[in-house]
């Protein structure tokens, strides 16, 4: 760690536990056993973004952040972090903790399982369920991929599968792994797509289609995950 970096965390820890000051103690502890794995650059990432955001936050629920099990569920989230490699999934563990703090229903034992959901997940599971979140604005950012785009029109074929939607919508990943993913999101009741093999006729806009196929559950776990609940 170099000297600025070690300059810059307590003056973040004292920002973070002053917004949440129930968790200093816990931010210190799991600072301590990190140093020793060398993992303190993520770390040092989190509590800064954590910092930053949470003072965005308009209301906390601190009757659930002052709770003994809400600490358990810091330390829990903050190892995972400083473990994970992948920046993706460091943003979602983080918009856990986010989205718990402000929750007036949040429930531990629900927030436990949104954790080890996303542990097993892999990155593209999240992507596909972000799809299926809203499917329209997936496909507005990506410019419209399941249209022509020289055009401006519906694709002239009728009939779509939801895993021939995906593929237009993730042509970087292999069929194979988008089929892998929806058999892990539907074991996880997270969507109801009978494995990509559900399929419209439509002369419309087959986008829609895909509305329909993420549970209740899948929303609310999506809303934690991307910080919009």
């Amino acid at each position: 760690m170099n000297n600025k970096q070690k300059e810059f965390f307590p003056i973040t820890l004292r920002a973070l536990t002053a917004a949440i000051p129930y968790i200093g103690g816990s931010v210190n502890s799991i600072w301590s056993d990190i140093m020793a794995k060398r993992k303190e650059e993520r770390f040092i990432e989190f509590v800064k973004l954590l910092e930053a955001e949470i003072k965005q936050i308009k209301y906390i629920n601190s009757q659930f952040i002052t709770h003994d099990e809400f600490l358990d569920i810091f330390e829990n989230i903050s190892k995972h972090i400083v473990d994970e490699r992948g920046a993706v999934k460091r943003i979602l563990y983080k918009n856990l903790i986010l989205s718990a703090a402000k929750d007036t229903q949040a429930d531990f034992d629900i927030i436990e399982k949104y954790i080890r959901i996303l542990e097993s997940m892999a990155t593209k599971e999240a992507l596909i369920l972000k799809i299926f979140y809203n499917p329209q604005k997936f496909n507005s950012e990506l410019g419209s991929p399941v249209f022509k785009s020289n055009e401006n029109a519906p694709l002239s074929r009728k009939q779509f599968s939801v895993l021939e939607l995906l593929e237009l919508l993730l042509p970087e990943i292999k069929s194979e792994d988008i089929l892998d993913s929806l058999d892990y999101l539907e074991r996880n009741r997270l969507v109801a797509t009978q494995y990509g093999a559900s399929s419209i006729d439509t002369n419309g806009n087959p986008i829609s289609f895909l509305d329909d196929k993420i549970t209740r559950k899948g929303i609310n776990f999506v809303k934690y995950i991307l910080n919009e609940n």
